[in-house]
């Protein structure tokens, strides 16, 4: 029996196994839309002061730059150790996810960040909702002058001096009135949702070629965990329905692409 047959399931196996998942996983995203309370761009919201917006906090942390990679390594960890694989296909598999990882997810978050971002231009929902009607807002200005105010660490000191007033111009928890400080930047698309489900998709990809033990079933689980922390963004009030889905969308397409390209390095080098 070939290396191939003996380690990897067919393109149609796993099309049916992680990407009708994954895909029906994104299809979800588009309910914020529609959901009470979780829709950033109109009112009731939720209150930002409660233990479930706390919950919905620490889940958008998991999506960012310091939970994704103990995520990843997780997940890789459980991919790599499987015991049917030898010692070398083992570094040599864990060396291209790593590689097709950093890049994918290194690059699309570059090409949102310095070129999508800026070019659009688009304010967070908090900044439209805190500046007002014409600027007459608590933030004192419309969400034009606060966006060219600086740069983010400039525009982070009158956010923090309008969030620090007696009384708060809106009730928040220390933890998420300080992650409206940190995220200063524009708001489409989300980055997390893209983060989130580009990790979840390629992972479990890559997870349903190789795998055929019983903890496949843990790599299902970045699924709801990734839809979770989309949803996290804009109960937060940080992002749109629109970021989201549209964050979502580029994460699951890089996804699929990350997997195709990491399977065919694996093919040739392990």
């Amino acid at each position: 029996m070939s290396n191939r047959a003996r380690h990897e399931l067919t393109t149609e196996q796993v099309v049916l196994r992680a990407a009708v998942p994954a895909i029906v996983t994104w299809s979800l995203i588009p309910l914020t839309f529609v959901l009470p309370m979780v829709d950033s761009t109109r009112s009731p919201y939720y209150d930002l002061t409660q233990t479930f917006s706390q919950l919905a906090y620490w889940l958008s942390q998991s999506g960012g730059k310091l939970g994704v990679p103990i995520v990843a390594v997780t997940m890789l960890m459980l991919l790599v150790t499987r015991g049917d694989i030898t010692f070398q296909r083992r570094w040599k598999e864990s060396s291209v996810v790593v590689l097709i990882a950093v890049i994918c997810a290194g690059g699309g978050a570059a090409l949102n960040e310095d070129i999508v971002k800026a070019q659009l231009k688009i304010p967070r929902p908090n900044i439209i909702w805190l500046a007002g009607e014409n600027g007459s807002g608590p933030l004192g200005m419309t969400p034009e002058d606060f966006y060219e105010s600086g740069d983010k660490e400039a525009r982070r000191k009158p956010l923090a001096k309008v969030l620090s007033r007696v009384p708060s111009p809106v009730p928040l928890s220390s933890s998420i009135e300080a992650h409206w400080i940190e995220e200063t930047g524009y708001s489409f698309p989300s980055g997390h949702s893209f983060s989130a489900i580009f990790f979840a998709t390629f992972l479990l990809m890559i997870a349903a070629t190789y795998l055929t033990t019983k903890r496949l079933w843990m790599f299902y689980a970045l699924l709801p965990w990734a839809l979770a922390v989309c949803y996290s963004r804009p109960i937060l009030r940080v992002h749109t329905p629109t970021d989201i889905t549209l964050g979502g969308l580029q994460g699951l397409a890089v996804g699929l692409v990350a997997w195709a390209v990491a399977r065919t390095l694996i093919r040739r080098f392990a």
